[in-house]
């Protein structure tokens, strides 16, 4: 069966399965197998446009916006870093580590990891102290 008739051939043979006369047992059965069957390949279906996502080419104003919610930025938490990478992951619906990654490859890593946010704020001081 084509990947494109399948979802179509699921539905309609849960269709028949709950409206035929097959006896009960034996249709729980069935009803059972094709929601699960139908429920999988909407997971699959959903990692798969996830990874596609992660991996896609980076666009010009994507990383204009990424750069200039990071800019002067620095997470005072780790749950400030989070939510800042949340809210750009869905701005430019992407994976948030794919987020993370080109932020760290930007040399934005205080702005979306509290630990280099506090290395960074440790040698500040340290500087400040000399």
């Amino acid at each position: 069966m084509q990947d494109s008739l399948r979802p179509t051939a699921l539905h309609a043979a849960l269709r028949f399965v709950i409206t035929s006369e097959i006896p009960a047992e034996h249709k729980a059965v069935l009803i059972e197998v094709l929601t699960q069957t139908l429920r999988d390949d909407a997971t699959a279906e959903l990692r798969r446009q996830t990874a596609e996502q992660m991996h896609r080419e980076w666009q010009e104003p994507e990383l204009v916006q990424l750069k200039s919610f990071l800019q002067d930025r620095t997470a005072n938490s780790w749950q400030h870093a989070d939510e800042g990478v949340m809210q750009l992951a869905a701005q430019l619906r992407r994976d948030p580590r794919a987020i993370r990654e080109k932020a760290v490859e930007l040399g934005f890593s205080a702005s979306v990891d509290y630990r280099f946010a506090k290395m960074r704020k440790m040698r500040e001081q340290a500087a400040h102290e000399e």
